[in-house]
C-alpha cells in the first residue's frame, strides 16, 4: 500500500554485490590493467643489447597510463575529520560518496605513475577493446611490439622473415639496410579525444534505457513500484535536497525530502512518481516498505 513511512533501521554496510560473477570479472579487469603496466616497465630492462651488426627495428612499447595524484588532506582537516567519522560509524556508502570530493582528476600519460583511487602503482585500461577505442589502441600497440620483438630475434638469427608479415602488422616499414621508418604511430590523445566527445552521448543513452526500464516496470504493474535507497548526504539544506543511492539501479539521485531533515545513512523506500525517458526526468516520493511491487535487481556491465 501507500503511505509515508521511513524505515528506522540503518542500512547494512556490507551489501551483497549485484552479481558475484560480475564482481570477479571487474576485479580481473583491474588486475589486467595493473599487470600490463608492470610488464611494460620490465621490458626495457630485458631488451637485447648485444645485436652485433644485425639490422634491428626500433621497438618501444608506449602505453596510456591512467594516473591519479594523492589528495591533499592537510589543507582540508575539517572535511577529512567528517569523512573519517562516517567510516568509523560504519556508514560505508556515505563515506565513499563523501570521499569523492577529495579525489584529484585522473590524467593520462605515457609515463607510469600511481593511481590513488585504485591503490595501484600503475594502471592501464585495455580490457574492453570492443567498447573503448583507447583499449583497442593498446591491443594494437601490444601486438606490434610483440611482432617487432620476434622480427628482431629473427634478424639476429639470420632467419628469413615470412612474406605474410606486412608493414601494417609492424607499424613500420619492413627491415632494410637503413633504419626503418615508422608509418602508423598510435596516437592515444586522439583516442581519448573521441572518448571525451562521446561521453555525454553515452551518459544520455544509459539514462534513457534505465528510465525506459523503469517506465515499463511502472506500466506493467498495478501497484506502486518502489526501490530501496540510502541517504548519502545533504546537497542543499534549505531545500532539503539529498543525494540518495538506489541499490537495485546502481543510481545516485537527487531527492527532495518530504519528511524534513534526514540522517546520513538512513534507509528509505522510494516509489516512482513520474518518469520520462526522452526528457531524462525521474522523480520519487516516500513509499511504505510493506506492499507494492519491489523492483528486481538489474544487472550491469563491469566498469573497469
Amino acid at each position: 500500500g501507500g503511505g509515508g513511512d521511513i524505515c528506522d533501521a540503518h542500512y547494512d554496510p556490507y551489501c551483497t554485490p549485484v552479481s558475484s560473477s560480475q564482481l570477479i570479472v571487474t576485479e580481473m579487469m583491474i588486475m589486467a590493467g595493473d599487470a600490463i603496466g608492470k610488464w611494460q616497465m620490465q621490458q626495457a630492462a630485458q631488451e637485447e643489447n648485444d645485436v652485433g651488426d644485425a639490422i634491428q627495428l626500433s621497438n618501444e612499447l608506449k602505453l596510456p597510463f591512467r594516473r591519479q595524484p594523492a589528495p591533499d588532506f592537510k589543507s582540508r582537516n575539517a572535511e577529512k575529520r567528517q569523512m573519517d567519522f562516517l567510516y568509523e560509524m560504519g556508514k560505508r556508502y556515505p563515506h565513499a560518496w563523501y570521499a569523492r570530493r577529495f579525489f584529484n582528476k585522473v590524467n593520462v600519460s605515457e609515463e607510469p605513475g600511481p593511481h590513488f583511487g585504485m591503490g595501484l602503482d600503475c594502471y592501464v585500461q585495455w580490457s574492453s577493446p570492443i567498447r573503448r577505442i583507447t583499449d583497442l589502441q593498446v591491443h594494437a600497440a601490444l601486438k606490434r611490439y610483440l611482432r617487432r620483438k620476434r622480427v628482431n630475434a629473427m634478424l639476429r638469427e639470420g632467419t628469413t622473415i615470412p612474406s605474410s608479415i606486412t608493414k601494417m602488422d609492424l607499424g613500420c616499414e619492413l627491415p632494410k639496410e637503413e633504419d626503418c621508418e615508422e608509418i602508423d604511430s598510435i596516437d592515444y590523445k586522439s583516442g581519448l579525444g573521441m572518448i571525451f566527445a562521446a561521453r555525454p552521448i553515452q551518459s544520455s543513452s544509459s539514462n534513457y534505457w534505465m528510465f525506459e526500464y523503469i517506465r515499463r516496470l511502472v506500466g506493467s504493474s498495478d501497484e506502486e513500484v518502489m526501490f530501496e535507497s540510502v541517504v548519502l548526504g545533504c546537497i542543499n539544506k534549505d531545500r532539503l535536497q539529498y543525494a540518495v543511492y538506489i541499490y537495485e539501479l546502481g543510481l545516485e539521485h537527487r531527492y527532495l525530502s518530504e519528511a524534513g531533515e534526514l540522517d546520513v545513512g538512513k534507509k528509505l523506500w522510494l516509489k516512482v512518481t513520474s518518469v520520462n525517458p526522452k526528457m531524462e526526468l525521474l522523480s520519487f516520493s516516500l513509499a511504505s516498505k510493506s506492499g507494492g511491487n519491489h523492483a528486481r535487481p538489474m544487472s550491469s556491465a563491469p566498469a573497469a
